[in-house]
């Protein structure tokens, strides 16, 4: 069998000729936004025609997937290059149609609550109707909890140049934020990306620690514009809040995340009973890098480096064959992913930061996107966002209402995978230091998820408790996020990141509330699925399968129950999923101990 060439660059012109500039994409714009006021007058007439009313579902997840394949697309062809700014101008565009769809949603739901309970149950026991019975029911309920059609209307228009206004000013904002770092006796100024991964992961903690130090001073210089956004968004976000009657701040959080706040609170005092383990890391990290006290730019750097690089073709090897091993579906999954160039790994100028998975149902295809270079770390990333593409590559068989899930639900085959590939290499490395540097990323994901997140997380509920009283500054919000880091950090952390909520995008997000404990949920869950898979080994692959497959149409307690036999609102699941933890800071504290003198 011949070899195929493996591409560090994606193709989008397969998707969209021209990229920002494609003609198909603008028609593909032009469709949404013309078909939008055409299914809006259909609602007006459905009556009682169960017939028509499910040619206006089909409409509706047209358009619902269409937007998603823009929207998503826009992402990708920006990421691409930074400069194009035909994919800002369309992406505003793209906000718009979201606004009327939101809009369409909602007269949907007014309708679809109006329907009587018999003729309901004969409407959503038909064999058209019956796969997206669940999110129809969502529907339904929602409009109870929903202000009279004509206000939500009214709050969905105001959002595009108010709400999601300021979140794209934000978004603005960061692009133009530069550090001036020295750079090969040159100051140059770099992106905030850039600056962050400096601080984070340079060799050398002298140039982490001037790195932040530079970070902290030009952040500081425009700290109160920053606030200023993050006040509205805020704001806005409670005067919503307030005129639905919702007096519980976390209502959206967990309606989005199909999970109940009973589970939310047994995760959150599992991560607090099992705290000393990251606590009990921490001290031993800081013994082993000599210091008394760690600094927030020294959590992630890696105290143990492995001695080789990783050419990319490498780690392609690595991750098929891990996938393989697990699934041959998988496995052949990853092999077309890689040389149909579905992603953008080229470490070049011009790119975005971070790395994310986009889905385009539509095409029935999705996007990688990463800057690779060489480490293991990257080789984790790319097996991230395969666990996204996979999950989109099963969902895309299934209809549109069928397909939406909270974070939570769709950080499960990410995670899992990164998991799968992680621990594969922990095994496969014979030196304690090679092993040592691998636990050490291992743990450091345990840390952002089951350490700084929730920390994060009681951050935005004071923050939003106290913005309900009236604007907060930038000192208090300095003084609210100090405390909470102090809560895990305490005696061991004692120069925090006092302006990471600057540039954390997901406090801005107007899409989802909270943006930021939906990750943790979703890493728990998903450990607690990689312990299981672990423990039934192949016999539970179709049922993994299954549960990606029904995460649009189940609640993650039902989930849980349907496909795991756990309940998440007790704390024995959570804590479970948290041994994988205790068991790579107790291997961690062990090698070490054998490197004592």
């Amino acid at each position: 069998m011949m070899e195929q060439t493996i591409y560090q660059n994606w193709e989008l012109d397969s998707l969209y000729d021209g990229g920002s500039r494609s003609e198909r994409l603008k028609k593909l714009m032009k469709e949404l936004r013309t078909k939008i006021p055409i299914l809006q007058e259909a609602l007006k007439s459905v009556g009682e025609d169960q017939d028509q009313l499910a040619d206006i579902l089909t409409g509706v997840q047209f358009v619902q997937a269409g937007w998603e394949e823009v929207d998503d697309f826009l992402i990708c062809a920006y990421s691409d290059n930074v400069e194009d700014r035909e994919a800002v101008n369309l992406m505003d565009e793209s906000g718009i149609i979201r606004s009327e769809l939101n809009t369409l949603q909602a007269e949907l739901d007014q309708v679809l609550a109006a329907i009587p309970e018999a003729a309901w149950l004969e409407f959503t026991g038909r064999d058209d109707v019956a796969p997206l019975s669940f999110y129809l029911s969502e529907c339904r309920e929602r409009v109870q909890e929903r202000l009279p059609l004509e206000q939500e209307k009214v709050i969905s228009a105001l959002a595009v140049n108010g709400f999601d206004g300021w979140e794209q000013l934000h978004g603005q904002l960061l692009t133009q934020l530069k550090f001036p770092l020295p750079q090969d006796g040159e100051t140059e100024a770099v992106s905030v990306g850039q600056a962050y991964m400096q601080a984070m992961f340079a060799n050398d903690r002298s140039v982490r620690q001037q790195t932040a130090a530079i970070m902290r001073e030009v952040c500081a210089s425009r700290s109160d514009l920053y606030a200023s956004v993050l006040n509205r968004i805020a704001g806005f976000r409670l005067d919503v809040y307030r005129q639905r009657g919702w007096d519980n701040l976390l209502k959206e959080l967990l309606e989005q995340n199909r999970i109940q706040e009973e589970s939310l609170q047994a995760m959150l005092a599992a991560i607090q009973r099992n705290s000393d383990c990251i606590r009990t890391y921490l001290k031993r990290k800081a013994e082993v890098d000599g210091l008394d006290r760690l600094a927030w730019y020294d959590l992630a750097a890696p105290s143990f480096k492995t001695e080789e690089t990783v050419p990319y073709e490498e780690a392609v090897r690595i991750i098929t064959n891990q996938f393989h091993r697990f699934s041959p579906k998988l496995g052949e999954f990853a092999d077309y992913a890689f040389t149909a160039r579905w992603i953008e790994a080229e470490n070049r100028k011009g790119k975005g930061e971070g790395g994310f998975c986009a889905s385009l149902p539509l095409s029935k295809e999705s996007r990688i996107f990463l800057t690779y270079r060489d480490t293991y770390q990257d080789v984790i990333v790319i097996a991230h966002e395969l666990g996204h593409a996979y999950h989109n590559f099963i969902l895309h068989e299934e209809p549109a209402f069928a397909r939406a899930k909270g974070t939570s639900v769709a950080e499960t085959a990410s995670t899992f995978l990164e998991n799968l590939v992680l621990d594969a290499a922990i095994d496969g490395v014979e030196s304690d230091r090679e092993k040592l540097a691998l636990l050490e990323m291992k743990i450091s994901n345990a840390i952002q998820y089951a350490g700084m997140l929730p920390n994060v997380f009681r951050f935005e509920q004071k923050l939003y408790e106290k913005r309900k009283a009236g604007l907060v500054s930038v000192e208090e919000i300095r003084q609210l996020l100090k405390a909470e880091e102090n809560t895990l950090y305490e005696g061991i952390v004692e120069d925090l990141n006092d302006h990471i909520w600057m540039y954390t995008s997901h406090f801005y997000d107007t899409k989802t509330p909270f943006y930021n404990i939906p990750y943790t949920i979703g890493y728990l869950f998903s450990n607690g699925i990689y312990s299981l898979a672990k423990e039934k080994g192949t016999a539970f692959v179709d049922r993994y399968d299954e549960l990606l497959r029904h995460s649009g149409r189940m609640t993650m307690e039902q989930l849980a129950m349907e496909y795991l036999g756990e309940d998440l609102t007790q704390p024995a699941f959570w804590d479970k999923a948290l041994r994988p933890v205790q068991e790579a800071v107790a291997e961690y504290i062990r090698l070490t101990d054998k490197l004592q003198p």
